[in-house]
């Protein structure tokens, strides 16, 4: 009985101590895991970054591309007699017919709502496999990556790489696939405010990089350096009807230091903008836009243009000039059933360069008409087909015959022809 009883009373204070050990030891219960939520607030897509209360959304897409190309007419011969012929425009081997082309996008939208407002900061960059150039001696057969936005927005201020404020069809649409259209369409670093005054009128000021609505097409060691960034306004009002805006623009331009007689000009550009809704169909728009510059092409969307400006050059009076110029874009289209879509696309711009030479004034004349058909096959997987016509005629366009022979000029006209398919996929 004594020895039983020892055994009974080790076991309980084994098992007394090792109840008082386990109340010291911590408790074994899963920590909690903070899981994504998602975020309604900013429309589907966003999600909280976990452990703050900035939504964010990730999207991307996939572009295939598959092109051809056919053009003709008339102009200058590319050799050294410089001669005039029937024939500088026509395809030939050199040139190519049909290309293929890859694009991936992927952004990132990040938004806080603060006590002073909405905080955004947008981001988008692509790349490009084998990007499309019809002159197969500028052949680019591996990839490029660029950035496409980036920008930060505080209330009524944007800062950072962003679409200009001249106008908004390029931004809001610009349907077309490859077709050009001569409206505002550059990104560029920018510092701009737009103040809210309900009833869906705003107005914006934007401070612009000059650089950034420059050609290039006049020699970069004949431009000087930017003294005073381009100034744009605009005013909008929007509506359920759609919307209307007026903007314009300031551009300084100046010779560099090595070019005489150094000179200083300011170009200027004006428009408009008109987006009318129609009810009747699924997302179906009229938009108009017009422009009218003078020394300051670019705002005119002559970069999309087959020619790309002369924008500074040197007249025969020896003074330098940024040419002058009008051109409108119109755009109809919607969705005329629930998989189907279209648009049509038609554009024209007016460039005159007043005594480009002792010859006369240069004027280079474009219409481009473009119409396409969307097919969505399933939601966020599209197939669109597009056919572009193009037609250019230059007026003035001054030629050596021969060694020794003074300088005579010539019109010339062509016509380019552009069409395709794109498989498109979104996410």
């Amino acid at each position: 009985m004594t020895i039983k009883s020892l055994l009974l009373g080790a076991a309980a204070s084994l098992t007394a101590l090792a109840a008082a050990q386990a109340a010291d030891l911590p408790m074994t219960k899963g920590e909690a895991v903070e899981y994504v939520k998602v975020c309604s607030a900013f429309g589907p897509g966003f999600f909280y970054i976990p452990g703050s209360d900035t939504c964010l959304k990730i999207a991307g897409e996939i572009r295939a591309d598959y092109r051809f190309y056919n053009q003709s007419g008339d102009g200058i011969k590319a050799n050294t007699k410089n001669d005039f012929g029937s024939d500088f425009y026509k395809q030939n081997r050199d040139i190519h017919s049909s290309a293929f082309n890859t694009e991936a996008r992927i952004s990132f939208d990040a938004r806080t709502q603060t006590e002073f407002g909405l905080l955004r900061s947008f981001f988008q960059i692509r790349g490009i496999s084998h990007p499309i150039n019809w002159d197969s001696t500028k052949d680019t057969s591996g990839n490029t990556f660029s950035i496409k936005y980036a920008y930060i927005q505080f209330g009524g201020l944007t800062a950072g790489y962003a679409h200009s404020f001249f106008g908004f069809y390029d931004l809001d649409f610009g349907n077309t696939v490859w077709g050009p259209y001569y409206a505002q369409s550059n990104v560029v670093n920018l510092l701009a405010y737009t103040a809210d005054f309900g009833s869906g009128f705003t107005a914006t000021l934007s401070i612009e990089d000059g650089r950034d609505h420059r050609q290039n097409a006049f020699a970069k060691n004949q431009q000087g350096g930017q003294q005073i960034p381009d100034v744009v306004g605009q005013i909008r009002l929007k509506q359920d009807w759609g919307s209307v805006a007026v903007q314009a623009a300031a551009h300084q331009y100046r010779t560099a230091e090595t070019i005489v007689p150094r000179e200083n000009k300011w170009g200027y550009a004006v428009g408009g903008t008109l987006l009318v809704n129609i009810p009747v169909i699924d997302k179906g728009h009229f938009v108009i836009e017009g422009q009218y510059a003078d020394g300051a092409l670019d705002y005119l969307g002559i970069g999309s243009s087959k020619l790309k400006g002369q924008n500074y050059f040197f007249n025969s009076n020896g003074g330098f000039d940024g040419g002058k110029g009008w051109s409108v874009t119109a755009e109809l289209g919607g969705n005329f059933a629930p998989q189907w879509g279209a648009n049509l696309v038609g554009a024209y711009i007016d460039t005159t360069y007043d005594k480009f030479s002792n010859l006369g004034d240069r004027k280079v004349k474009e219409y481009s008409l473009t119409g396409n058909v969307v097919y969505t096959i399933v939601k966020g997987l599209t197939v669109t087909g597009e056919v572009t016509y193009t037609h250019q005629t230059i007026d003035n366009l001054s030629y050596v015959p021969a060694a020794g022979v003074a300088a005579i000029a010539r019109d010339a006209k062509s016509d380019f022809w552009m069409g395709g398919v794109r498989i498109k996929r979104t996410f």
